[in-house]
Protein backbone atom coordinates (compact mmCIF):
# COMPACT_ATOMS: atom_id res chain seq x y z
CA UNK A 1 0.00 0.00 0.00
CA UNK A 2 3.12 2.43 1.41
CA UNK A 3 4.33 1.88 -2.58
CA UNK A 4 1.04 2.50 -4.12
CA UNK A 5 0.88 5.95 -2.43
CA UNK A 6 4.37 6.76 -3.30
CA UNK A 7 4.01 6.21 -6.65
CA UNK A 8 0.68 8.59 -6.92
CA UNK A 9 2.76 11.06 -5.29
CA UNK A 10 5.36 10.84 -7.67
CA UNK A 11 2.93 11.17 -10.53
CA UNK A 12 1.29 14.23 -9.04
CA UNK A 13 4.75 15.87 -8.58
CA UNK A 14 5.70 15.23 -12.48
CA UNK A 15 2.23 16.32 -13.36
CA UNK A 16 2.84 19.66 -11.60
CA UNK A 17 6.97 20.29 -12.62
CA UNK A 18 6.44 19.21 -16.04
CA UNK A 19 3.46 21.33 -16.81
CA UNK A 20 5.84 24.54 -15.27
CA UNK A 21 8.77 23.37 -17.70
CA UNK A 22 6.57 22.68 -20.65
CA UNK A 23 3.77 24.92 -20.59
CA UNK A 24 3.89 27.51 -18.23
CA UNK A 25 7.46 28.85 -18.69
CA UNK A 26 7.34 28.15 -22.41
CA UNK A 27 4.12 30.60 -22.91
CA UNK A 28 5.47 33.49 -20.47
CA UNK A 29 8.67 33.71 -22.82
CA UNK A 30 6.83 33.13 -25.95
CA UNK A 31 4.42 36.21 -25.10
CA UNK A 32 7.76 38.02 -24.07
CA UNK A 33 9.67 37.62 -27.10
CA UNK A 34 6.60 38.28 -29.14
CA UNK A 35 5.98 41.38 -27.58
CA UNK A 36 9.84 42.53 -27.41
CA UNK A 37 10.73 41.64 -31.30
CA UNK A 38 7.52 41.75 -32.49
CA UNK A 39 9.90 41.91 -36.33
CA UNK A 40 11.08 38.34 -35.50
CA UNK A 41 9.08 35.68 -37.41
CA UNK A 42 9.57 32.11 -37.44
CA UNK A 43 7.75 28.94 -39.35
CA UNK A 44 5.03 28.17 -36.67
CA UNK A 45 5.10 31.79 -35.06
CA UNK A 46 1.51 32.77 -35.86
CA UNK A 47 0.20 29.54 -33.94
CA UNK A 48 3.05 29.14 -31.74
CA UNK A 49 0.72 29.58 -28.86
CA UNK A 50 -1.46 26.22 -30.02
CA UNK A 51 1.78 24.31 -31.13
CA UNK A 52 3.27 24.85 -27.35
CA UNK A 53 -0.16 23.99 -25.45
CA UNK A 54 -0.55 20.89 -27.91
CA UNK A 55 2.79 18.93 -27.87
CA UNK A 56 3.37 20.22 -24.11
CA UNK A 57 0.68 18.79 -22.81
CA UNK A 58 1.27 15.81 -24.63
CA UNK A 59 5.05 15.77 -22.78
CA UNK A 60 2.90 16.27 -19.74
CA UNK A 61 0.74 13.30 -20.09
CA UNK A 62 3.07 11.19 -21.45
CA UNK A 63 5.58 11.87 -18.43
CA UNK A 64 2.75 11.24 -16.05
CA UNK A 65 1.47 7.85 -17.00
CA UNK A 66 5.59 7.20 -17.38
CA UNK A 67 6.08 7.47 -13.51
CA UNK A 68 2.44 6.37 -12.74
CA UNK A 69 3.78 2.68 -13.87
CA UNK A 70 6.36 0.42 -12.28
CA UNK A 71 9.68 -0.27 -13.83
CA UNK A 72 10.20 -2.96 -15.97
CA UNK A 73 6.68 -2.95 -17.19
CA UNK A 74 5.73 -2.01 -21.36
CA UNK A 75 3.54 0.47 -20.33
CA UNK A 76 6.35 2.41 -18.57
CA UNK A 77 8.41 2.31 -21.74
CA UNK A 78 5.76 2.96 -24.05
CA UNK A 79 4.99 5.82 -22.55
CA UNK A 80 8.73 6.71 -21.67
CA UNK A 81 9.81 6.58 -25.52
CA UNK A 82 6.38 8.95 -26.69
CA UNK A 83 7.21 11.40 -23.93
CA UNK A 84 10.41 12.38 -25.61
CA UNK A 85 8.77 11.97 -29.16
CA UNK A 86 6.54 14.73 -28.30
CA UNK A 87 9.61 16.58 -26.70
CA UNK A 88 11.34 16.29 -30.14
CA UNK A 89 7.90 17.93 -31.53
CA UNK A 90 7.41 20.79 -29.05
CA UNK A 91 11.10 21.16 -29.10
CA UNK A 92 11.39 21.49 -32.80
CA UNK A 93 7.98 23.89 -33.11
CA UNK A 94 9.41 26.40 -30.00
CA UNK A 95 12.39 27.45 -32.24
CA UNK A 96 10.74 27.23 -35.30
CA UNK A 97 12.97 24.89 -37.02
CA UNK A 98 15.88 26.38 -36.67
CA UNK A 99 15.27 29.52 -39.06
CA UNK A 100 14.28 32.42 -37.99
CA UNK A 101 14.53 35.85 -39.65
CA UNK A 102 14.09 39.47 -38.28
CA UNK A 103 12.93 42.54 -40.39
CA UNK A 104 14.59 45.76 -39.60
CA UNK A 105 13.83 48.46 -41.50
CA UNK A 106 14.81 47.29 -45.23
CA UNK A 107 17.09 44.98 -43.96
CA UNK A 108 15.87 41.09 -43.76
CA UNK A 109 18.29 38.89 -41.18
CA UNK A 110 17.85 35.54 -41.61
CA UNK A 111 19.19 33.34 -38.44
CA UNK A 112 19.79 29.22 -39.50
CA UNK A 113 20.04 27.06 -36.32
CA UNK A 114 18.69 23.86 -38.19
CA UNK A 115 22.23 21.85 -37.01
CA UNK A 116 22.00 22.93 -33.58
CA UNK A 117 18.34 22.00 -33.27
CA UNK A 118 19.21 18.88 -35.24
CA UNK A 119 21.60 18.13 -32.59
CA UNK A 120 19.76 18.55 -29.84
CA UNK A 121 16.78 16.53 -30.92
CA UNK A 122 19.62 13.40 -31.55
CA UNK A 123 20.97 14.14 -28.04
CA UNK A 124 17.16 13.99 -26.22
CA UNK A 125 16.33 10.67 -28.62
CA UNK A 126 19.24 9.29 -26.91
CA UNK A 127 17.84 9.06 -23.63
CA UNK A 128 15.18 6.34 -25.14
CA UNK A 129 18.51 3.84 -24.45
CA UNK A 130 17.97 4.82 -21.00
CA UNK A 131 14.14 3.96 -21.36
CA UNK A 132 14.74 0.60 -23.31
CA UNK A 133 17.70 -0.32 -20.71
CA UNK A 134 15.62 0.26 -17.40
CA UNK A 135 12.77 -1.97 -19.14
CA UNK A 136 15.38 -4.77 -19.73
CA UNK A 137 16.76 -4.23 -16.76
CA UNK A 138 13.73 -4.58 -14.45
CA UNK A 139 11.63 -6.63 -16.64
CA UNK A 140 12.01 -10.04 -14.27
CA UNK A 141 11.12 -8.20 -11.51
CA UNK A 142 7.58 -7.52 -12.59
CA UNK A 143 5.28 -10.94 -12.00
CA UNK A 144 2.63 -11.15 -14.69
CA UNK A 145 -0.39 -12.90 -12.63
CA UNK A 146 -0.58 -14.57 -9.17
CA UNK A 147 2.73 -16.69 -8.17
CA UNK A 148 3.20 -19.94 -8.56
CA UNK A 149 2.81 -21.68 -4.60
CA UNK A 150 6.11 -22.98 -4.00
CA UNK A 151 7.07 -26.85 -4.35
CA UNK A 152 6.07 -28.92 -1.29
CA UNK A 153 8.20 -31.88 -0.26
CA UNK A 154 6.36 -35.38 0.83
CA UNK A 155 5.51 -35.80 4.08
CA UNK A 156 7.96 -38.36 5.61
CA UNK A 157 6.42 -41.12 7.73
CA UNK A 158 8.04 -42.16 10.54
CA UNK A 159 8.65 -46.05 10.85
CA UNK A 160 5.56 -47.03 13.09
CA UNK A 161 6.74 -48.87 16.35
CA UNK A 162 6.42 -52.86 16.15
CA UNK A 163 2.94 -53.77 17.14
CA UNK A 164 2.32 -55.99 19.97
CA UNK A 165 0.18 -58.53 17.78
CA UNK A 166 3.45 -59.08 15.88
CA UNK A 167 5.43 -59.66 18.84
CA UNK A 168 6.09 -63.58 19.09
CA UNK A 169 4.17 -65.35 21.87
CA UNK A 170 5.55 -67.62 24.35
CA UNK A 171 3.87 -69.65 27.03
CA UNK A 172 5.05 -68.99 30.31
CA UNK A 173 4.22 -69.88 33.72
CA UNK A 174 2.45 -67.61 35.41
CA UNK A 175 3.77 -67.21 39.35
CA UNK A 176 2.19 -65.72 42.41
CA UNK A 177 4.05 -62.48 41.84
CA UNK A 178 2.46 -62.32 38.12
CA UNK A 179 -1.26 -61.54 37.31
CA UNK A 180 -1.18 -61.35 33.52
CA UNK A 181 0.20 -64.22 31.02
CA UNK A 182 0.88 -64.27 27.06
CA UNK A 183 -1.40 -67.05 26.86
CA UNK A 184 -3.56 -69.12 28.88
CA UNK A 185 -2.90 -71.91 30.98
CA UNK A 186 -4.21 -75.27 29.15
CA UNK A 187 -7.14 -76.96 31.32
CA UNK A 188 -6.71 -78.55 34.60
CA UNK A 189 -7.54 -81.57 33.99
CA UNK A 190 -5.43 -81.67 30.48
CA UNK A 191 -1.77 -80.65 32.36
CA UNK A 192 0.05 -83.66 34.02
CA UNK A 193 -0.19 -84.20 37.39
CA UNK A 194 -3.38 -82.25 37.03
CA UNK A 195 -4.03 -83.33 40.93
CA UNK A 196 -0.92 -81.24 41.82
CA UNK A 197 0.67 -77.92 42.08
CA UNK A 198 3.44 -77.37 39.73
CA UNK A 199 5.20 -74.94 41.65
CA UNK A 200 5.33 -76.59 44.74
CA UNK A 201 3.94 -79.68 44.65
CA UNK A 202 0.94 -79.48 47.08
CA UNK A 203 -2.02 -81.74 46.35
CA UNK A 204 -5.17 -79.15 44.37
CA UNK A 205 -8.69 -79.80 44.53
CA UNK A 206 -9.65 -80.86 41.24
CA UNK A 207 -11.52 -77.57 39.83
CA UNK A 208 -9.44 -75.43 41.52
CA UNK A 209 -7.32 -72.41 39.51
CA UNK A 210 -5.04 -71.53 42.02
CA UNK A 211 -3.05 -73.46 44.83
CA UNK A 212 -4.23 -73.34 48.18
CA UNK A 213 -0.31 -73.27 49.48
CA UNK A 214 2.16 -70.92 47.78
CA UNK A 215 -0.83 -69.45 45.48
CA UNK A 216 0.04 -69.82 42.23
CA UNK A 217 -2.25 -69.84 39.52
CA UNK A 218 -3.21 -72.80 37.58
Amino acid sequence: MARGRSRLSDSIWTFFTETIRFIVVPLVLIDLVRSSWPQLSTAFLGHIVEYALFFGGLVVAASTLEVMNKPGTFKRMFFGISSLAFLCLWLFVVFGGGIASFVYNQYTIKFDMSKIVYIMLIGISLRGLLVVRTYTDNKHLVVEGPKPPPPTKPATRRPASPAFGAMSRVAYQVTGDDDVGSSPRPPLDAQEGAGTCPVCGAEVVPGSRSCKQCGAWL
